[in-house]
């Protein structure tokens, strides 16, 4: 057997390397196990990424040149978190230093007054410097708003999307997608519209998308303008949680949205990704990814989203459910969660402190390290676990494109649980701390 590599971290994000117990022959009886001999092939992985919203480039853009590449050199680099996926606002979001839109001009069908100038001052560089360390990363946008003037109430925060401004959103986006194509950097996906269902009580800039007006533009607004502009960015669905997969199941029963999209997205806060089951079981023909687009770290300590083993959890479960990706929210917040135009409870996947500037990793990042040597193009094995498993164990076993085998297991009780993984006729031993996460590689 091939050398085994173990990292474990507790629950107060605690990590060391983990003693290596080598395979053997022997079964424990009574155990956990996961037989990665009888396992199927799943589906492929795309990665892990986080979302570099306005306010999280403002943090990052306090930092000093070299103290800033480092950051992302961690972030970003195989060597380091191995993040690969980029999320994009389009606009303003809840997280940003100011509401804004690209046009505000009313009616300005022909979008002369467009301006992507606000990304200039730090988001725009920030990718840069991202895709100098990451030539390979795979971005994706998502528009939390359109343009006031497109809304019922004429604001960006709160409201929804007007029909007869549907074609007039549709070039926004597109000339956004060029606008940034020009900067070098190529938008490989989007969402249309963050949160499709909510407007979140006009609080901060979002907007309610009605479902038919979700399937025109994915089945021909949007491709007509994209081949037209000879843009090749691949459309996702939804962008909004699992609970929503009945409005999913009813706008793909439209054929030109089949032929035209590329993937779901999905957002946990609602709903269990079991659900994400009944859009295959509805379209079983039908070849699409599932992505995890969004879910960040809380500030309350005592929050689930605090939890690394939580964390770990959330992950398995997604990708045990068919999702290819999983996205981080703000990749950089000050300690109070800021700046935010809440105030909002979301914290970073790093801490940028106000005042010292000084850089701490948050829940998020430790929960990230556990899948970081998932590669994309690994295949996602879908076995058999014996049933002396206990529920409060989630195991995700991959296998990367190199042959190498990745497992990250986590025990979510307070007293330690055995775990075993079957491999070519022998099994590996774990004796899982309690409420911890142990990777295995091999």
């Amino acid at each position: 057997m091939k050398r085994i590599k173990t990292l474990v971290t507790d629950k107060n994000g605690f990590c060391y390397p983990a003693e290596n117990q080598p395979f053997s022959k022997d079964y424990y009886y009574g155990w956990g196990c996961f037989d990665l001999d009888t396992a199927a092939e799943s589906h492929k992985m795309l990665g892990f990424g986080i979302s570099m919203t306005d306010s999280a480039c403002y943090m990052l853009s306090k930092l000093t040149a070299d103290k800033r590449k480092a950051l992302l050199k961690d972030l970003f680099s195989p060597e380091g978190l191995n993040l690969s996926i980029v999320r994009l606002n389009v606009g303003a979001s809840d997280y940003s230093t100011e509401v804004y839109s690209y046009d505000d001009t009313p009616d300005d069908f022909e979008m002369k007054d467009f301006s992507i100038d606000h990304d200039r001052k730090y988001i725009i560089p920030v990718m840069k410097e991202i895709l100098e360390i990451r030539k390979d990363i795979y971005i994706f946008s998502s528009p939390w708003s359109p343009p006031g003037w497109m809304k019922t109430g004429g604001e960006m925060c709160g409201g929804e999307m007007r029909m007869d401004y549907l074609p007039a959103f549709a070039d926004y986006y597109v000339k956004y997608l060029q606008e940034y194509a020009k900067e070098g950097i190529n938008i490989d996906a989007l969402t249309i519209q963050n949160e499709v269902e909510t407007d979140q009580n006009g609080k901060m800039p979002q907007s309610r998308l009605h479902p038919d007006f979700e399937r025109i533009l994915a089945g021909t607004l949007l491709p007509e303008r994209l081949h037209a502009a000879g843009l090749k960015t691949k459309i996702w669905i939804h962008d909004h949680n699992y609970s929503g997969w009945k409005r999913v199941n009813y706008i793909l029963s439209d054929p030109k949205v089949r032929e035209n999209i590329d993937a779901v997205a999905w957002h946990p806060y609602t709903g269990r990704p079991e659900m994400m089951q009944a859009v295959r079981a509805a379209y079983p023909e039908l070849k699409i990814d599932f992505q995890l687009t969004e879910k960040g770290p809380n500030l309350y300590p005592d929050s689930p989203e605090s939890n690394i083993i939580w964390w770990a959890d959330t992950i398995s479960s997604a990708f045990n459910n068919g999702c290819s990706s999983m996205v981080g929210w703000n990749c950089a917040l000050d300690e109070n969660g800021n700046p935010n135009l809440g105030p909002f409870s979301c914290a970073g996947l790093v801490e940028i402190h106000s005042r010292t500037l000084e850089i701490t990793p948050g829940v998020q990042y430790h929960a990230f390290k556990h899948f970081a040597g998932i590669k994309r193009g690994a295949v996602l094995l879908k076995g058999d676990i014996s049933p002396y498993t206990p529920e409060n164990i989630s195991c995700t076993v991959c296998r990367n494109p190199d042959g190498t085998h990745y497992a990250v297991v986590s025990n979510q009780a307070a007293g330690a649980q055995g775990f075993q993984l079957k491999y070519q006729g022998q099994y590996l031993r774990l004796m899982l701390r309690p409420e911890s996460i142990v990777t295995v590689i091999f």
